[in-house]
């Protein structure tokens, strides 16, 4: 679980600047001084005297390698009050409209540039680039809707009620539902396959029910739950699904991944989401209170945990909007100091923004090379990449200490303590080689 598993601030309702995600790949490799082991150490009590690492080749710029990466989110209200973050654009809200029933689901078009809201008596509110395809918002309904899913074209969606009635608009099919079934609990929520052939349905008591060419990999409703379960996300491109309840715990089946929960976290309210990465080896969960918790690759770029808000929040949307042709940009950094067995030190990146817009780096990975054989890469490591996302104006260079970041949010290398003789690592030079991704 990363540093922003917890609620990190607050966000606030605003207008995410426009554009696509631009990805980089390796850019820069800088070198760091090796010196000498721990138990030589010992016997002087010194450091090692001035050296001056001499940089090793940088690698050749490179280009976006995925067509999505994650770039921000949207929560919403009961209220319908859309809270925006990262590059999750504010299309608009029912937030200052007296609303029939409360707002109780989202949805978003494949282009990320507009949105759907569903209230529970079925009526459907479109924003952006969103097309209305028709509601249940005139029809009398035997439950009320607790969720839907935008088809993966973007032209129709899926609505479902708490008696497993499916109700489908657009191009959306009907593949079967649980209305006739006399379920144990309610159904909460559901997801969509890869190709829109299928739908999950979930149930309060994690009973799972597949329709159409959705493969049934398992459920919770066998298993003592601390919390009902409130939601189903499908693992993207694959044969599987997440579940989360209301106590935060999480349940992986078929393909899914478990990357932590926020079961036993301070502060956690009622887990209301969970929205997988574009890679599927992360998640975000919310809250009700608009906490937002990030683990694996999922990247935090702000919560509702710190404002007040009108109205519960109820749902998720991740901002996953497909590529647009990249341009390069620069990621250097060195350590300023010699390495040691056990110690760690923190590297104040280094951002080339030479694009005609701002950017902001969201992630970041750093790998190793040595400049010996006889010192394997598999001494060093990276505790942690850069924690917080970084906003790099337009045509300039900025360190993170420039940037106002943290020094606790700075990536860090350390040389691991292995308990055997690290002896040929003694003044030996260390690539350290980046890569990252950004959006702008």
């Amino acid at each position: 679980m990363t540093r922003d598993d917890r609620r990190v601030g607050a966000g606030s309702p605003r207008t995410a600047p426009t554009g696509g995600r631009l990805g980089v790949a390796i850019l820069c490799a800088v070198a760091v001084l090796v010196g000498t082991t721990a138990s030589a150490l010992a016997a002087t009590g010194q450091l090692p005297g001035p050296h001056s690492p001499t940089p090793m080749a940088a690698g050749p710029p490179a280009r976006v390698t995925s067509d999505v990466a994650p770039d921000g989110y949207w929560l919403v209200g009961s209220d319908g009050g859309v809270f925006t973050y990262g590059g999750a654009g504010f299309y608009g809200s029912t937030g200052d409209m007296v609303l029939n029933r409360p707002v109780v689901g989202m949805a978003t078009t494949t282009d990320a540039k507009g949105y759907w809201m569903v209230a529970a008596d079925g009526g459907v509110f479109a924003f952006g680039d969103a097309r209305f395809y028709g509601s249940t918002g005139d029809r009398r309904l035997n439950q009320p809707i607790v969720g839907m899913s935008s088809t993966p074209d973007g032209h129709g969606y899926w609505m479902v009620a708490a008696d497993g009635g499916v109700f489908a608009f657009g191009d959306a099919a009907f593949y079967g539902s649980t209305g006739g079934v006399v379920l144990h609990r309610p159904v909460v929520a559901m997801a969509h396959t890869l190709d829109g052939h299928g739908y999950w349905l979930a149930a309060s008591d994690g009973g799972v029910f597949a329709f159409g060419d959705a493969a049934f990999v398992g459920s919770a409703g066998d298993l003592p739950l601390a919390g009902p379960v409130t939601t189903i996300s499908a693992v993207p491109g694959g044969a599987g699904y997440w579940l989360a309840a209301g106590d935060g715990g999480v349940f992986t089946y078929g393909t899914a991944r478990f990357q932590g929960s926020a079961a036993g976290l301070t502060g956690v309210a009622s887990t209301v989401a969970l929205e997988p990465t574009p890679d599927g080896a992360g998640y975000w969960m919310s809250d009700s209170d608009g906490g937002v918790f990030t683990f694996g690759d999922a990247p935090f770029f702000g919560s509702a945990g710190g404002i007040h808000l009108t109205g519960p929040i109820v749902a998720m949307a991740p901002s996953n909007a497909p590529a647009v042709p990249p341009q390069d940009y620069a990621i250097a950094g060195d350590v300023p100091q010699t390495l040691l067995p056990g110690t760690t030190a923190s590297i104040d990146l280094r951002i080339t923004n030479p694009n005609p817009v701002p950017i902001t780096v969201v992630s970041n990975t750093t790998t190793f090379t040595t400049s010996t054989g006889s010192c394997s890469p598999s001494n060093f490591a990276s505790p942690h990449d850069l924690r917080v996302p970084v906003t790099v104006p337009a045509g300039s260079s900025v360190t993170l200490s420039e940037a106002g970041v943290p020094r606790a949010d700075w990536p860090t290398v350390t040389m691991v303590d292995t308990a055997a003789d690290q002896d040929p690592c003694a003044g030996a030079l260390v690539g350290l080689h980046y890569r990252g991704e950004a959006i702008g």
